[in-house]
């Protein structure tokens, strides 16, 4: 019988060995000296794998297998002798995995895997983290998109329109508050100091209630929450009752300057169509109101969905001018004039009803066809459509591109910052 049992010894460690004895024989001698010393400890470190399978001469892909290989043959891999000797128990082992999640991890430790949280882990690992001054800078970026982005807004007579729009139904009791500014923001900001006190004679009379309420969380949560909502209501009703007046104010502020504004920018712009220089009192003007108009805007904060609106017109004519310019463009194209011939000649004549005419005398057999009798009617119904959207957005062409660029040059710039 013990004859039998140590042959069933030596055929289950042949069974062993013959199972592994593939991948042994393809990594060499070193490897199989390391794992039967493995076998014997029970582990092996990381500076013995390093030793016997040196990357510069064998693959990861090895080197991931023969780790697997060591894990299925009940072999562990520690750092170093004395890591082993001073294992600690399963609990504290529990604790230290989960606290070493929370930090970087290297990739080399995680190997290919598809598992979601391991390759969300391996991206994370590659991330450096930013110090104080990294989030510090792009916070001022971020801020100084979203300014830049305002200030496009804001020159834009559409907006104003919007703004006057909001106030008019404030006023009227067709729309809350909460539907046109983000009240947290405006009421932290120090927009309104007064309102604290208001706020606080309101919390004040329901402070007995809010005693009562948590009497009655032991006797039954959910009436509790039920009326923790109708607070939360009560505030949030208080705040606007408070910021209303202000709000208002400001309004009526921003569409009293923006008239400013529109005048001095009449002004700005008929020189720039003159191919005059802008006086320098004209620009410093139109500089100092368009910062005035910025801080306004940015003191009452617009929640994000009112700022995406007013974004989206600007977006919507933009769309349907690229439109009607590409059609144009097609026109002149079909009559063999090269494009970047023509865009000189259409930019700063958006709107210029001779514009056909001067182009009668242009040379050649192009422009003889794009100004005659064929092409007459489409261009005109493409101008006077132009036309429209330049009425409608009250601005002429070129400041209205330049408007839409400035506003999607900060959005861009405010996004890229998120993102980082």
């Amino acid at each position: 019988m013990a004859k039998q049992a140590a042959q069933t010894t030596e055929n289950q460690e042949a069974t062993e060995d013959s199972q592994d004895s593939p991948l042994l024989d393809t990594l060499g001698a070193a490897v199989k000296r390391m794992v039967a010393k493995g076998k014997e400890r029970g582990y092996v470190t990381y500076d013995e794998i390093n030793a016997a399978l040196p990357p510069e001469e064998f693959s990861s892909e090895q080197i991931e297998d023969t780790m697997s290989m060591l894990s299925e043959m009940g072999i562990n891999v520690v750092e170093n002798e004395e890591a082993e000797e001073t294992q600690a128990t399963p609990e504290e082992k529990s604790e230290e995995e989960e606290e070493s999640g929370a930090g970087n991890v290297d990739e080399a430790e995680l190997g290919r895997t598809d598992d979601p949280v391991r390759m969300y882990l391996r991206e994370m690992g590659s991330v450096e983290l930013l110090s104080r001054e990294g989030e510090i800078a792009i916070a001022k970026r971020i801020e100084a998109g979203r300014e830049m982005m305002i200030g496009g807004i804001i020159e834009s007579p559409l907006t104003i329109h919007a703004l006057v729009d909001w106030h008019d139904k404030l006023v009227n009791n067709q729309m809350l508050l909460r539907d046109i500014i983000d009240l947290d923001a405006t009421y932290g900001s120090g927009f309104q100091e007064d309102a604290e006190a208001g706020l606080a004679e309101v919390e004040a009379e329901t402070e007995g209630e809010e005693e009562k309420e948590e009497k009655e969380v032991v006797e039954g949560e959910g009436a509790a929450e039920g009326e923790e909502g109708e607070e939360s209501s009560i505030s949030l009703a208080a705040m606007e009752l408070e910021l209303m007046p202000q709000v208002l104010e400001t309004l009526e502020r921003i569409a009293e300057n923006s008239k400013k504004m529109r005048k001095i920018q009449e002004k700005r712009l008929k020189a720039l169509q003159s191919d005059e220089k802008v006086p320098a009192a004209t620009e410093k003007n139109f500089t100092k109101m368009k910062q005035e108009l910025i801080e306004l805007m940015e003191g009452i904060h617009l929640n994000q969905s009112r700022i995406e609106f007013l974004v989206e017109q600007l977006n919507n004519l933009n769309r349907r001018l690229i439109g009607l310019e590409g059609r144009l463009l097609r026109v002149a194209e079909g009559c063999k004039i090269k494009r970047q011939e023509f865009l000189d000649s259409y930019f700063g004549s958006e709107l210029d009803p001779n514009w056909l005419d001067k182009l009668k005398v242009k040379p050649g057999k192009g422009w003889k066809e794009f100004t005659g009798p064929k092409y007459a009617k489409p261009i005109a119904d493409l101008r006077t459509s132009i036309g429209d959207i330049a009425a409608e957005a009250g601005l002429p062409i070129s400041e209205y591109w330049r408007i839409v660029a400035t506003v999607q040059k900060g959005e861009r710039e405010s996004s890229k910052a998120k993102k980082e």
